[in-house]
C-alpha cells in the first residue's frame, strides 16, 4: 500500500469513527441541544446574579466599617441605597428574584 493508500485509509478511519463518536454522543446524551442551552444560559444568569449579590454585600460591608470608623450613622446614606436600587434593577433586567442562585432554582 502506497503513501496515498495510507493516508487515504486514515482519512476514511477518521470520518467512521467521528460518525460512530457523534451518533454514540446523540443517543447517551442526557438531554436535547435545546434544553442543554436553556441550562447553560439559566446558569449564566445565576452566576450573574450571584455576583451582582455578592458586590451589594461588599459594599454595604464597605459602608458599615466607614459608619464605624467616622462614627457617623448617616455617612454614605445616598451610595447604600443607589447600591441597592442599581442591583435590584440589574438582577431584574436578568428576569430573576434576588436569592435565586445556583442550586436554588
Amino acid at each position: 500500500m502506497g503513501a496515498l493508500g495510507r493516508i487515504g485509509a486514515f482519512i476514511v478511519g477518521g470520518a467512521l469513527g467521528a460518525g460512530v463518536g457523534a451518533a454514540v454522543a446523540m443517543l447517551v446524551a442526557p438531554q436535547s441541544g435545546d434544553e442543554f442551552v436553556e441550562s447553560v444560559e439559566r446558569r449564566i444568569d445565576q452566576v450573574k446574579v450571584a455576583g451582582l449579590e455578592a458586590q451589594a454585600r461588599t459594599e454595604e460591608d464597605l459602608i458599615r466599617r466607614f459608619r464605624a470608623e467616622t462614627g457617623d450613622a448617616a455617612a454614605l446614606r445616598d451610595q447604600e441605597t443607589q447600591t441597592r436600587v442599581e442591583t435590584a434593577q440589574a438582577i431584574a433586567d436578568l428576569g430573576l428574584a434576588p436569592g435565586e442562585g445556583p442550586g436554588r432554582a
